[in-house]
């Protein structure tokens, strides 16, 4: 059986029967999969928080959630980007950003390889070991090099592994190698021939330079034993380059490029290793297994006059699948082996256009990508006027890959004219924005992505540039951003809104309790927040306190969201006596992964506590318990009981405030302007808006539209048990939240502000509801009775306003009509969103739980467009005037301009203060703009660290 109960200051409801958990909330959690992980989640709890450390890997998720969807959680709680780990590649590093995006990095050549199940970092700086012999610190193919040998020689160089390795020897004694970074030289091996290997990311480079003319001879023919393990070496006729199959599957393992020599002159640019010349290869299969690698060098080269000493002779050996070239017209020589991509004419040489693969990982394909960055390492320009060149989108390459040949230029990334590598413009890293081409990448499956670049004028040799390659140190990037579905659990500060709304919904009544409630758990919300950031460090903060900034006894730095639950918790409970939120607290704290310590549980604890606490104190005895005798007049245009409800609420104008200085601080100054009952009723305009709403809002009326019905419907949720007219401004903003991608430190301000405006603003429209001579009654009496004594009025005796409840009574709000709550309240939040933003043009659609409008949305195309749609919606539902409307969006606007203007201001600082050091231009732009667009600080630059080294830059902020 179900019992009936009426609930003050609210219309008659149906209460659950027997089998409800009365003095409980139920926050509806659904069933959600997480297919990354390949668990089910039984409860859409909140966010989880992590640990504050300075390393930022995701650790050990939850049981409910899977690494990535650990980190997207962990990055929100802890304000900062956490690489998921058990994402990463040889090439690609893939984040989760705190505001909920992911962002991929990937290079064109590896950065780490796995070693016994770890990863390591490539690092091609030559060590020499305990046997004697050279490694790199870090090599993906084991590249082993050889230190002093005796007369008899041996292997000079070893790359590759168990299964596939070549090999080249020496023969004759070497001496102990002199190192520098990845270059190790064997000096005079032969006389007047220093020998020199070069480590690469995937190989090495062996050179042999002659120093001078007398050496030529001696070193234009020479012999390598070149030894292989489960490889074919076959040579390639057209471009002399070699190329490494596998012995069974004949699948390419290793290249070496088509080998070239250059002396020492410089061209009329300046610019070295411009004079050069081919070198011919043959390979010769050896009885006992393996082959001789034979080396000509051009003689006429090295016998020319002009030729400048030293010469140098260099083949290469590659291994792995990584991919760049260079292609010249008329050039026919393999050129993927280069350490440089050369873009443009060359002084007196033709010109050059390069071609740069990035492996594809499943991370981006298909993903909404919301920008993309490609960082190059610029080695060379000719000189330092601005010259324009390209990013292009184009097919595949590979080393039979020609100027004759070139794979289709399909779609132009960007167009640039950073020019950087000669004199005072020297080599540095640049970036450079192809997010349209990316976008484009999202939507096609497949394993490769190649970039071309080219000059925009191939005529042009002021144009020549040279770009790192992927075998370089500085190996070409792109870093992607992109949006990821919503994650099938909500941040902390959106699960509290989410319970705070349910809760409107059990107890009911009258808004401006409601939004008092509201105000207080988002304002403790954020005090508990603040505090939690500002322990991380000053530039942390969110901004200014409301009531206080605590710190936790036991010195830890707060877990953010333990901060939440309780800040939350302690407030409701308090405020909400009769409720139980035992399973509410339980299923939040659940959700916290496990790498956050007892410490910083216990001190995130401790913050909410202490900041529930200062609200708790700073909101006793603000008037919100005090009963006001009012019931009302029987004297015309005063307000009356439109039936058996009393006045609901009436000395709420006289509750202190959250940010006014009074409920009367921006009082209005009257319907019309009047201020006397008397000279109201007898005007002109009196008698216009009470005919208007009479024609409009009646229940049976033939001029209001299906569309104005609707819309009176839409924005009504006067009814006990919806989420009353604050509950739905806050459903909205949790759907801006969502729609703008908002942090949970962006949520946690910006839900304050939104809340102190309502509940301003609920106390700014009850006194002047309640609190002046016009205590104007609602339409409903007005148009009924036949008492105003106005000419231009006409009484209906039966007329009867739209709003209606379940049960199809017709009724209208137990409060005096002027202002309208309605209105003020939407007003409030409309200036609150649009000052959150920036703009009132938001394009948003929000949803609706009054009964009679169940599963309608409306679009709005801004904040304010909303916002009289709900004022004037309170005439088409018959129980308002339009001054009612007009005057309450006027009061919300000015009251929530008040609340911006004094509480929770930015951060600020007279000089520049270092915020963070980030990896690339764009990932400084993008954490600065969040920090201003989320109101902590009002300006920021990116101040590059060291271009000529690194792509990285400070964050500063003021």
């Amino acid at each position: 059986m179900q019992g009936s109960t009426h609930l003050p200051g609210g219309r008659s409801v149906r209460r659950a029967g027997p089998g409800s958990r009365r003095g409980r909330i139920a926050v509806p959690l659904s069933l959600l999969l997480l297919a990354e992980a390949g668990l089910i989640v039984t409860a859409a709890a909140p966010a989880a928080a992590a640990p504050h450390h300075p390393a930022t890997q995701a650790g050990t998720a939850s049981p409910a959630v899977g690494e990535e969807a650990a980190a997207r959680l962990t990055a929100a709680a802890q304000d900062r980007r956490v690489e998921v780990v058990g994402a990463r590649t040889e090439t690609t590093t893939l984040w989760a950003n705190p505001d909920g995006t992911m962002s991929l990095e990937t290079h064109a050549g590896p950065v780490r390889f796995r070693k016994g199940g770890t990863w390591l970092p490539v690092d091609t700086t030559l060590v020499r070991g305990t046997d004697g012999s050279v490694r790199p610190k870090g090599h993906p193919h084991g590249l082993r090099l050889a230190g002093r040998t005796g007369a008899a020689g041996g292997d000079l160089v070893t790359l590759g592994g168990r299964d596939h390795a070549v090999s080249l020897g020496w023969e004759g004694a070497l001496p102990e190698p002199v190192l520098k970074g990845n270059r190790a030289t064997y000096v005079d091996v032969r006389p007047g021939t220093d020998l020199v290997v070069e480590a690469t990311r995937t190989g090495f480079e062996q050179y042999l330079v002659v120093k001078d003319r007398a050496a030529a001879e001696r070193a234009a023919t020479f012999s390598l034993p070149l030894g292989v393990k489960g490889l074919k070496a076959t040579k390639n006729a057209a471009d002399r380059s070699l190329t490494f199959t596998d012995a069974v599957t004949n699948k390419t393992v290793a290249t070496m490029p088509t080998p070239v020599m250059w002396d020492a002159s410089r061209d009329g640019r300046g610019r070295t290793a411009t004079h050069r010349a081919a070198v011919d290869v043959e390979v010769v299969p050896e009885r006992e297994g393996g082959y001789s690698l034979s080396v000509s060098a051009d003689r006429e080269f090295l016998a020319d006059e002009d030729t400048r000493y030293p010469v140098t002779i260099d083949p290469a050996v590659y291994f792995g699948t990584d991919f760049d070239t260079t292609v010249i017209e008329g050039e026919t020589a393999d050129l993927s082996g280069a350490t440089g991509l050369r873009v443009g004419r060359e002084w007196q040489k033709n010109e050059a256009r390069s071609f740069i693969s990035f492996p594809r990982t499943d991370a981006v394909t298909g993903q909404d990508v919301l920008n993309a960055e490609l960082n190059l390492f610029a080695v060379w320009s000719d000189q330092c006027t601005p010259t324009s060149w390209e990013i292009w989108d184009t097919g595949t390459v590979s080393t039979s890959t020609r100027w004759s040949n070139q794979p289709a230029w399909r779609t132009k990334a960007a167009t640039s004219t950073q020019t950087h590598g000669n004199g005072d413009c020297g080599p540095r890293w640049i970036s450079e924005d192809i997010t349209s081409v990316v976008r484009q990448w999202s939507g096609v499956d497949r394993a490769v992505d190649t970039l071309g670049l080219r000059a925009t004028d191939g005529t042009d040799t002021d144009a020549f540039k040279i770009f790192a390659s992927s075998e370089d140190t500085n190996a070409p990037s792109i870093l992607v951003t992109f949006q990821t579905p919503a994650d099938p659990v909500k941040d902390h500060v959106v699960y509290w809104n989410d319970v705070l709304q349910q809760t409107f919904r059990e107890v009911g009544g009258a808004p401006g309790p409601l939004a008092r409630a509201g105000a207080m758990m988002h304002g403790a919300i954020y005090d508990a927040v603040n505090s939690a950031r500002c322990a991380e460090g000053e530039t942390r903060c969110l901004g200014a306190p409301y009531l206080t900034r605590v710190t936790a006894s036991n010195g830890a730095v707060p877990d953010v969201n333990s901060a939440i639950d309780h800040a939350a918790f302690d407030v409701l409970r308090a405020v909400f006596p009769g409720i139980d939120y035992d399973d509410e607290i339980a299923t939040a704290r659940s959700t916290i992964p496990a790498t956050v310590t007892a410490e910083q549980r216990a001190a995130g604890t401790s913050v909410g506590q202490q900041a529930a606490a200062a609200m708790l104190e700073a909101r006793a005895g603000d008037g919100s318990a005090t009963v006001v005798p009012y019931t009302g007049s029987e004297t015309p245009g005063h307000w009356r009981p439109t039936d058996a409800t009393p006045a609901t609420t009436p000395g709420w104008g006289l509750v202190k405030p959250f940010a006014m200085t009074s409920g009367a601080q921006f009082r209005p100054a009257g319907p019309g302007g009047h201020t006397s009952m008397s000279a109201l009723l007898a005007s002109p305009e009196y008698a216009a808006q009470v005919n208007e709403v009479k024609e409009l809002g009646g229940a049976e009326s033939a001029t209001r539209t299906a569309d104005q019905e609707q819309a009176a419907l839409f924005w009504a949720n006067d009814l006990d048990t919806t989420y009353k007219p604050p509950g739905q401004l806050f459903e909205f903003t949790q759907i801006l939240s969502r729609q703008e991608g908002l942090t949970v430190a962006a949520n946690a301000k910006m839900f304050a502000l939104v809340a102190f405006s309502m509940a301003d603003a609920g106390i700014a429209a009850w006194d002047s509801k309640y609190l002046t001579d016009i205590d104007l009654w609602r339409p409903e009496t007005a148009i009924r009775l036949d008492g105003d004594g106005n000419a231009a009025t006409t009484a209906d005796g039966n007329w009867q306003p739209l709003s209606y409840d379940l049960e199809g009574t017709h009724f209208s709000p137990a409060f005096p009509a002027y202002t309208s709550g309605h209105a003020t309240f939407g007003a409030a939040w409309a200036k609150a969103m649009e000052q959150w933003f920036g703009t009132d043009s938001k394009t948003f659609t929000g949803t609706t739980e009054d009964p009679n409008a169940l599963g309608v949305t409306r679009t709005f195309s801004s904040f304010s467009a909303a916002a009289e749609e709900n004022a004037i919606g309170r005439v088409w539902l018959g129980v308002h005037y339009r001054w009612d409307g007009t005057d309450g969006v006027t009061l919300g606007n000015q009251v929530a301009q008040h609340v911006g203007a004094t509480k929770l201001m930015p951060n600020s600082a007279a000089d520049w203060v270092k915020y963070e050091d980030l990896h690339n231009l764009g990932g400084c732009d993008a954490l600065g703009e969040r920090l201003v667009s989320e109101h902590r600080w009002t300006a920021y630059q990116c101040v590059a660290v060291n271009p000529v080294e690194t792509p990285d830059h400070v964050l500063y902020v003021k």
